[in-house]
């Protein structure tokens, strides 16, 4: 339910519980008790009407507050992020904090570290993507003849 509907119908029951108790506050000694109980209950029932109606928003509320910070922290993140072939590093003043996958992030804004797998040989254990960077050598024992094949799965 959308905030300004929930604030529509907590006003609403806030105005009735107040009616309600103008007219209890203004009944002359000539109601009878049941009718004057009645009203009470009414009052009583407007009363938690409007007190579970601003609980909703305060859920309401809550969650997009939480839905917010995410953002924030995403936006944070994609500002401190710089890709540098093959990889996404995360600059922050002089600090560079990395290597991070570029195929998890561009996919799912996912920062999955990448891990050392050989000099210039870097694996994501989340996509299982292998990266080369330019300081890859492949040892002579390897069936690997062509670097530009083996940069990015």
């Amino acid at each position: 339910m959308e905030p300004t509907t929930i604030i529509s119908t907590v006003l609403t029951s806030i105005k009735t519980a107040t009616d309600i108790a103008k007219f209890i506050k203004e009944s002359d000694a000539s109601f009878e008790k049941a009718e004057s109980k009645l009203k009470l209950a009414e009052l009583i029932s407007a009363l938690a009407d409007a007190k579970i109606e601003v609980t909703d928003i305060q859920q309401e509320l809550q969650k997009k507050d939480a839905e917010i910070t995410v953002l924030k922290e995403k936006l944070n993140v994609r500002g401190q992020l710089k890709f540098e072939r093959p990889y996404y590093w995360r600059i922050d003043g002089s600090q560079k904090d990395g290597p991070f996958c570029q195929k998890c992030y561009d996919s799912d804004q996912k920062l999955i570290r990448l891990q050392a797998n050989g000099v210039g040989c870097w694996e994501c254990k989340e996509c299982k993507s292998t990266y080369f960077d330019s300081s890859y050598k492949p040892s002579c024992d390897s069936k690997e003849t062509n670097i530009y094949d083996l940069m990015i799965e």
